[in-house]
């Protein structure tokens, strides 16, 4: 059996960014109990020298729909109205839209073609292959990640069940 290219972006980029809008509903859930102002974890960091939970959410987009997007030879507009869990939550919503009309056939670059992706700090130039296993991997789960430790920091009541979502079990006894 082969994997595509398709087989190792689309639904694994799809089922964590699928879980990380729940994870923002609840979210908004908790601070609309009155457990949690939005504006400050909308705005909250681990540590100071980090970036915050909205930058966590962006650039979470950035290495998953983003990443798709430049391996077709588009573009993924960056996110925008994400001061508000809504906000954010439609931004993700919008890259899952975009994830899912993909298919497998709109991913058809060679494993070794070179992919150029712009960056604020300049042009980088992968392999597809490369592109995909040794920056968006890394990048969209350390994002996901932070956006998720973040939130449970601050009291969100979320788990890991929340974090992995809806995981694709062939059976389970």
């Amino acid at each position: 059996m082969s994997l595509s290219l398709y087989d190792v972006t689309v639904p694994v980029y799809r089922q964590y960014l699928a879980a990380l809008s729940g994870v923002l509903g609840k979210a908004a859930e908790h601070c609309a109990s009155g457990s949690a102002q939005e504006g400050e974890l909308t705005s909250c960091r681990l540590v100071e020298d980090m970036q915050p939970f909205t930058f966590q959410v962006a650039l979470a987009i950035f290495h998953s729909a983003g990443a798709v997007a430049t391996l077709r030879g588009q573009t993924y507009p960056a996110s925008e109205g994400l001061e508000t869990f809504a906000g954010c939550r439609a931004a993700v919503d919008a890259a899952l839209a975009y994830l899912d009309g993909v298919r497998p056939g709109d991913l058809t670059i060679d494993l070794d073609a070179d992919v150029v992706l712009q960056t604020p700090r300049g042009k980088m130039t992968f392999t597809a292959r490369n592109l995909v296993f040794t920056f968006s991997y890394g990048n969209f789960f350390f994002h996901v990640t932070t956006a998720y430790d973040i939130l449970r920091h601050r009291g969100v009541p979320i788990g890991k069940r929340d974090f992995l979502g809806a995981v694709q079990v062939k059976a389970m006894a």
